[in-house]
């Protein structure tokens, strides 16, 4: 299968060549790899150029400005503008992170998956964290839920999601749509990736507010958001007072969402079966 891979990349200098040359020695070879400058203030840019030089499928794009948009919008609007300059056709597109190494299978692994499974619609590894010497999986998220530094789509699933939303979420919103389109999200947890900058877990207050929000705008409704918020506040270190705040000042002003109606109400159901099973031995 052809394989296409977008990186954004803001002030990587520390880890940009690693994480690239890991991908440009893979296996399976990626058909195209467009690394998105955001407006890098180091390094970044020069050490990119210097591996485009070297290999024909390395193409950068650069902006001169960093973008001020918030988190989650500013890495999809990075991604969509290498996605706008991609040449060539594509079976299976990916988004991942400046700040990884990849084991030199992991697109043979993505390959295969693909093409074992014609339902399969998002995949990927488990992220590590170096600790003491040794690198452990990195817990910030459910285990049933795939990072976005190092997603997998396939074409089909892909465009029928609507490829990324510009929302914090993007990469919890993109597997909730693809569950409800009927597609499959496989997490191959032997497959180990090196995360070298380990996923803050300690969230500012604007954070926080953000990822209130956030809950709304998925549709979660008033009682399930404010159980999720609870939840979120608890398990990532987040102050419950901002995100409750985010969550209620979003769903009483009747914010715009980022899903249907009929999203919603499957997004709903999803996280109340969910949480159900908790209590299911």
């Amino acid at each position: 299968m052809d394989i296409s891979i977008i990186v954004p990349v803001f002030n990587e200098e520390a880890f940009i060549k690693q994480s690239l040359t890991s991908l440009l020695n893979q296996t399976h070879p990626a058909k195209q790899l467009v690394v998105v400058d955001d407006g890098s203030t180091d390094n970044s840019v020069a050490i990119i150029r210097s591996l485009a030089d070297l290999h024909p499928n390395l193409t950068l794009i650069t902006n001169d400005e960093p973008s001020t948009y918030a988190p989650g919008e500013k890495v999809v609007r990075a991604f969509m503008r290498g996605f706008n300059v991609l040449k060539l056709n594509w079976d299976v597109i990916c988004k991942f992170d400046a700040d990884i190494i990849f084991p030199d299978n992991y697109l043979e692994k993505i390959n295969n998956a693909f093409i074992s499974n014609d339902k399969l619609g998002m995949f990927g590894g488990l992220l590590a964290i170096l600790k003491k010497d040794t690198w452990v999986v990195e817990c910030i998220s459910r285990d049933n839920h795939l990072r976005g530094p190092i997603k997998a789509y396939s074409k089909a699933c892909y465009v029928e999601v609507g490829g990324l939303r510009t929302a914090l979420g993007w990469d919890t919103l993109d597997e909730l749509l693809a569950l409800q389109r009927g597609y499959q999200v496989e997490i191959d947890k032997d497959l180990i990736v090196k995360h070298l900058r380990p996923t803050g877990q300690n969230y500012n207050y604007k954070g926080a507010v953000g990822k209130g929000r956030l809950f709304y705008e998925l549709g979660y409704g008033l009682f399930l958001g404010v159980l999720a918020t609870v939840k979120w506040s608890f398990t990532q270190r987040g102050s419950l007072l901002a995100a409750l705040g985010g969550f209620l000042g979003a769903w009483l002003s009747s914010k715009p969402k980022h899903v249907t109606k009929q999203e919603a109400r499957f997004i709903r159901q999803y996280r109340w079966s969910q949480f159900f099973s908790l209590f299911v031995s």
